[in-house]
């Protein structure tokens, strides 16, 4: 009898093994190009970060202006840079970051941060999305726990279909300008995006 359970088991697939992760998101070759930078978001902790959407992401936006779910295959890009911080507050020894006469943050360096998301199955929800990053500079992945990483701030996105910045891509359609905000948060708290 137990042989007959094991070598069903067997057959099915079925045991101890652990399950495979699903493919991780690949590097995007020439991303500033082939990729559309949709919006600009600077942080009230010095962080500036270039957004971008692929091709399909935007036509989806644009075909339907009130899109709730992304088709299988779109994928965003968070590319991350530090200002220039080039003195310290007196009084509480914070960085006190340059601003361009744009208003903007005024970059110093890449961080060597470029974050990914790619629906990688048609439907609703987080188990549709797959994470990734890497330093866009060697191209190396990240050394990032994945999915949890990303996949636990992303699920408080999951009306916009994981993506926090969907109003700005919307805008960016409706305008054809790359958006400006500045985000009032720090690190990677959710930012008021209207």
């Amino acid at each position: 009898m137990w042989i007959r359970v094991a070598i069903i088991v067997s057959a099915l697939g079925i045991g101890s093994a652990p399950a495979q992760p699903p493919p991780g998101v690949s590097y995007p070759e020439h991303y500033k190009t082939t990729l559309v930078k949709y919006a600009v978001v600077d942080r009230i902790d010095g962080l500036s970060r270039d957004l971008y959407a692929s091709r399909n992401a935007v036509d989806a936006v644009t075909r339907d202006s009130r899109l709730k779910e992304f088709p299988a295959g779109v994928l965003f890009a968070l590319d991350v840079y530090r200002a220039k911080a080039p003195s310290r507050d007196a009084r509480t020894g914070a960085p006190v970051f340059e601003v361009g006469s744009d208003r903007h943050l005024v970059r110093s360096k890449d961080e060597r941060t470029l974050h990914l998301m790619r629906k990688s199955q048609p439907g609703f929800g987080s188990q549709n999305w797959t994470f990734g990053g890497f330093d866009p500079l060697t191209e190396e992945p990240l050394k990032l726990q994945l999915p949890g990483d990303c996949l636990l701030c992303h699920q408080t996105a999951v009306t916009s279909d994981m993506a926090f910045s969907l109003p700005l891509l919307k805008r960016f359609v409706e305008t054809g300008a790359v958006q400006y905000r500045f985000c009032p948060q720090p690190g990677r708290l959710l930012c008021p995006f209207r």
